[in-house]
């Protein structure tokens, strides 16, 4: 008997995932693990998981067929739920995405079962954390540029990014979330958030290395940009935005 893989990885982005639970669909499997493949890559059990490529289209699909046979409070729990720090996040996110295709918008309302209380806790605590930050974030100016680095426990810049973007006092801007290797950025008419985990990325001690390190990467042209911090183009060098509600 063949031995049927139950273990997926994907390219770190809410569309890669949506597209390991397609296939999962497709193979009639339950997975009993799903990691971003940088967190596989180059170890002793990377054998063991199968790589799912992304396809956005079929993602998309999945997507706004959560919510036309669940609700749009679905469609909001899944990039929520993505954006939290939740220790099984992907697996948890499945159970999600499976109950509302089989029993639709009631899984948002399930508040005793056990997968959902988490979600649902998970999520409170995402926004929590983006409202403490966005109200004590601090910038200081590196050559006109506003910079500051945050440590957050949830990938919280997409949720403040337009509040940031919208203060008056700020023109040119860096926020780097070192965490998540993300960075919020302005320069001139340009705002966007870049995907820079793929990427070998310095130790950074305050604003002044995050100026230095980053803001060469943001101003300089888009194949410059990948020289300038890794000597290689590839997926999260070109400033991508791979959330749906980022973009």
């Amino acid at each position: 008997m063949a031995h049927v893989i139950h273990d997926f990885t994907y390219d770190g982005t809410l569309e890669g995932l949506l597209s390991v639970y397609l296939k999962c669909i497709a193979m009639k499997v339950r997975p009993l693990d799903i990691r971003p493949d940088f967190m596989v890559r180059g170890k002793p059990f990377e054998e063991r998981y199968m790589y799912v490529r992304t396809n956005l289209q079929l993602a998309d699909r999945l997507y706004r067929y959560m919510g036309q046979c669940a609700s749009a409070e679905l469609q909001q729990m899944i990039t929520d739920c993505f954006l939290t720090s939740l220790p099984r996040m992907e697996l948890d996110l499945y159970e999600l995405v499976a109950r509302g295709i089989r029993f639709g918008a009631s899984v948002t309302e399930d508040y005793e079962d056990e997968t959902m209380h988490r979600i649902q806790m998970a999520i409170r605590d995402l926004y929590r954390e983006s409202q403490t930050i966005a109200g004590d974030i601090g910038f200081k100016k590196e050559s006109g540029v506003a910079v500051t680095m945050l440590n957050p426990r949830n990938c919280v810049l997409p949720l403040i990014r337009n509040r940031i973007l919208n203060d008056p006092r700020y023109d040119d801007i860096l926020a780097y979330d070192k965490r998540h290797y993300l960075i919020l950025m302005r320069n001139g008419s340009e705002d966007d958030i870049l995907d820079i985990r793929r990427l070998p990325v310095p130790a950074v001690r305050d604003v002044h290395d995050i100026y230095e390190t980053f803001w060469p990467y943001v101003t300089g042209d888009r194949d410059m940009r990948c020289q300038r911090i890794t000597g290689v183009r590839g997926r999260g060098a070109d400033g991508l935005s791979p959330l749906w509600h980022i973009a």
